[in-house]
């Protein structure tokens, strides 16, 4: 995993509980009204792609395509399977994250 402060911020909402991961828990998520940062990695299918463009249509959330990998974001979230699609659910780590991830670090 990259040491980049950007990744941290996800590890951190993870620990804090407001990481949700995978399309199915994103939507979910969504659905009941969280909102946040979607965030889909670099290495995402076009599939994953095009479903998460359809989950951040709207002005709840917004999407980000990230340049970490499936298998980076899996290790900031703690997870052992690839993670394509990502939502961080609390405001303030999700501007920390995109404004880190825009900065390059």
């Amino acid at each position: 995993m990259t040491d980049r402060r950007a990744i941290r911020y996800l590890s951190l909402a993870a620990k804090a509980g407001r990481l949700v991961t995978g399309g199915d828990e994103c939507e979910k998520a969504l659905r009941r009204g969280r909102g946040g940062l979607l965030v889909l990695a670099a290495d995402a299918a076009a599939n994953a792609e095009k479903r998460a463009a359809s989950m951040a249509d709207g002005d709840r959330v917004r999407l980000m395509r990230v340049p970490y990998t499936k298998s980076e974001l899996a290790a900031a979230a703690g997870r052992a399977r690839p993670v394509a699609i990502a939502l961080v659910a609390d405001e303030g780590l999700a501007a920390a994250f995109a404004a880190a991830t825009a900065n390059g670090t």
